[in-house]
C-alpha cells in the first residue's frame, strides 16, 4: 500500500483526483484509512494510505504529475511552486544543524516547524515591470518571495538590510507571494508598485508605504 502526504489546502476530492484521476477514488481512501470520513478536515502533512493499482483514470494521474499540476480546493494550479521542497532543501543545505535537530522532535513538532515556513503570509498585487522592497529581518527568520512569473523564488535571511527587487518581462499585473516565519526590523514598500494584502499579522518595527489603507495596515504590527 502506498502513502500520500496531503498538501496545504487540499481536500478529500483534490486528493482523490490526484491519486486516482477521479473523485471515485474517495471510496478507496475511506477503506484504506479507517479514521477518515467525508467530514474530515485534511491539513498539511497528513499521511493517507492508498492503492496505486486502483487508479480509475491513470492518464489523468500521469498528466497531473508530468505537468506539475497541484489540485487544490478544486482548482488546477499550473507550474505549481513546490514551496515545501524548496524550503526543506534550503534548510538542509544551509542550516544543517537545524535540519538535523528536527529528527529529535515529534512528527507534530516537525510539521509545526515546517508549516511556519510554508504558510503564505502576504499577497501583493503588483502592476508594472519593476518592483522593489527594502527588508531588514530579525535574527533567525526567513522570507521566501515567489515573484509570480515562474522565475526562481528568492530566499532572504540575515539581519543586514536587503534591497529585494525584481524586473518582469512585461508591464502587466503580477501576484507576488511572501512565505516564511519572517519578522522585520524594517519593511519598506514605498517602491513596491502594488497593493499588499497581509494574510495574518506581520511584525515590523518600522513599516513604510505610500498607501494609507487602514484595514490593511492594522495587520502590520509596528513598535
Amino acid at each position: 500500500m502506498a502513502q500520500y502526504k496531503v498538501r496545504s489546502g487540499q481536500n478529500i476530492y483534490d486528493v482523490a483526483l490526484t491519486l486516482y484521476g477521479s473523485i471515485e477514488g474517495i471510496f478507496d481512501l475511506l477503506i484504506s484509512n479507517e479514521w477518515l470520513n467525508m467530514e474530515t478536515q485534511l491539513s498539511y502533512g497528513m499521511v493517507l494510505n492508498y492503492h496505486e493499482e486502483f487508479a480509475v483514470n491513470k492518464s489523468i494521474v500521469i498528466w497531473l504529475k508530468d505537468n506539475n499540476v497541484l489540485v487544490k480546493n478544486g482548482e488546477h494550479i499550473y507550474h505549481y511552486l513546490d514551496i515545501e521542497e524548496l524550503v526543506k532543501s534550503h534548510i538542509a543545505t544551509y542550516h544543517s544543524a537545524i535540519y538535523n535537530s528536527l529528527s529529535e522532535m515529534s512528527s507534530d513538532e516537525q510539521n509545526m516547524y515546517w508549516e511556519l515556513l510554508y504558510t503564505p503570509r502576504m499577497v501583493i498585487h503588483q502592476q508594472g515591470q519593476t518592483t522593489d522592497m527594502i527588508v531588514r529581518l530579525k535574527a533567525d527568520t526567513h522570507l521566501i518571495v515567489d515573484w509570480g512569473d515562474y522565475s526562481a523564488p528568492q530566499i532572504i535571511e540575515g539581519t543586514e538590510e536587503h534591497e529585494v527587487e525584481h524586473c518582469y518581462k512585461g508591464s502587466g499585473k503580477h501576484i507576488i507571494t511572501l512565505y516564511g516565519d519572517f519578522e522585520c526590523s524594517k519593511l519598506d514598500f514605498r517602491e513596491l508598485n502594488g497593493i499588499y494584502y497581509p494574510l495574518g499579522t506581520i511584525y515590523a518595527d518600522e513599516f513604510l508605504s505610500v498607501l494609507n489603507i487602514e484595514d490593511l495596515n492594522k495587520l502590520i504590527i509596528t513598535q
